[in-house]
């Protein structure tokens, strides 16, 4: 697909591709590597969104946003002291994911866009303090926001949506695998696999029903709310 920042059809079309490929990592039979690709899904669709918005060299400013680590020393030493359970608990991890995915898949795939979706409405305030710090607020009030809402309806459409794509699955994978081998240079671009184009095509037509358009304008509310909050 062509690139075109200025599009907003184009914008959210990026989010929903990341939130596919991010949702295969539940699929990948390798420790370690679902976190990996969870985290490049989040930071293409930041850099995408930054982009669109003529803000590429904020990228820095806005890792608290994407980024699920705790800091290089921290989240290092983290690693290490959880490393061992989580390489034993790992099978039991994939299966209860893999088992999970009918609901795992279109929340991941809603995250992704209310990730997008969250900083585009952020971007568009000319009140916005560009910093670490108001991006570590806005991730907290993303995720309290975000734990508290309740996605079924949506769920259900993104999965209705997904299932006419007839191995969407497998290219989704494919496109996670080929992150990986990139090594961090999501924030250039995902090379996805047509069906995984084809799915984004049909999960972002159903993204503009009224019942998913009140649900998010559900969940702005409770973000703003909580980043007054944190404020």
């Amino acid at each position: 697909m062509d690139s075109n920042t200025d599009d907003p059809n184009w914008l959210t079309h990026q989010w929903v591709m990341a939130g596919i490929v991010s949702s295969a990592a539940r699929f990948v039979p390798i420790p370690f590597v679902d976190d990996i690709i969870r985290n490049q899904c989040r930071r293409f669709v930041v850099t995408r969104t930054l982009a669109a918005h003529g803000k590429s060299e904020l990228l820095d400013d806005f890792k608290p946003f994407y980024d699920s680590g705790d800091g290089c020393l921290t989240g290092c030493v983290t690693m290490i002291v959880k490393a061992p359970l989580r390489l034993l608990l790992f099978p039991v991890r994939k299966m209860i994911a893999i088992l999970t995915s009918v609901r795992g898949v279109p929340l991941e795939i809603t995250r992704m866009v209310l990730l997008g979706r969250t900083l585009d409405r952020q971007l568009r305030r000319d009140s916005l303090t560009l910093n670490s710090q108001q991006s570590t607020r806005m991730r907290s009030a993303f995720d309290e926001s975000f734990a508290r809402m309740d996605f079924h309806v949506v769920r259900a459409t993104v999965s209705d949506a997904l299932s006419s794509v007839n191995g969407w699955k497998s290219a989704a994978m494919a496109s996670a695998q080929r992150l990986i081998k990139e090594n961090g240079n999501a924030e250039e671009t995902i090379e996805s696999e047509p069906k995984v184009d084809d799915g984004a095509t049909h999960v972002q037509s159903v993204l503009g029903r009224p019942e998913t358009l009140e649900l998010f304008a559900e969940f702005d509310r409770r973000f703003d709310a909580a980043m007054n909050r944190f404020s």
